[in-house]
């Protein structure tokens, strides 16, 4: 019981430390390198469903965001090939047709363990004629507001921790003084019994009913 509540303590001080950050296609934080069309509920009409705020941004250039964290997923529509890179170093190539894209709704593209910190996430089409459809990103973060609570937070756990082991003992104390109370009770009444039976016996004896037949 005592572990699961360490662990549970950590896990609320992790949590407490992390969230999540959704940015928009039309977010000026997301850099594109051609022109861009916007495919909304009033140019793409019916075709827009399912999108994150009904909307996506088609290109045949690169798309490019800068973000602080540990991790990102993106929603993608693709019609050709494309290359996903962090920092420079290629996660992976996309390859889908119009129909491939309808059938799959989107190309979901992930990254969760990224060291925390700042990087750059790239999308480029690596085929002419590729068209890049950009719906949404989110990304893991240290939320703002709770960076100076951190040590707040920190000592918070490791009271916890402390009152923990605290309890511990005390608990291990009280059960160990519990069993040595009934290990002196036990070895108080077999010395009584064995008090009473010996008197018992030199009283059988002065009458001469404790001798042997």
């Amino acid at each position: 019981m005592q572990r699961s509540y360490i662990v549970l303590l950590l896990l609320g001080f992790v949590h407490a430390m992390l969230q999540n950050y959704t940015v928009d296609e039309t977010s000026p934080n997301i850099f594109y390198s051609g022109y861009t069309f916007p495919c909304n509920t009033t140019t793409c009409g019916v075709f827009t469903k399912g999108l994150f705020n009904k909307s996506v941004s088609l290109t045949f250039g690169s798309i490019k965001f800068n973000f602080t964290g540990s991790a990102f997923y993106a929603a993608l529509d693709l019609f050709g090939v494309c290359s996903i890179s962090v920092d420079g170093n290629e996660l992976g190539v996309l390859n889908a047709t119009l129909a491939e894209d309808i059938a799959s709704e989107g190309l979901p593209i992930s990254k969760p363990d990224l060291a925390n910190g700042p990087h750059t996430l790239v999308i480029a089409p690596t085929t002419p004629g590729t068209i890049i459809g950009f719906d949404h990103l989110i990304y893991t973060a240290v939320s703002p507001d709770k960076k100076h609570h951190v040590g707040a937070i920190v000592g918070g756990v490791i009271g916890g921790i402390v009152l923990t082991i605290g309890v511990f003992f005390i608990v291990l104390h009280a059960r160990r003084r519990n069993l040595i109370l009934r290990r002196n009770q036990r070895k108080s009444a077999v010395l009584r019994g064995i008090t009473l039976a010996r008197h018992d016996y030199k009283v059988g004896a002065d009458y001469g009913t404790g001798l042997p037949m």
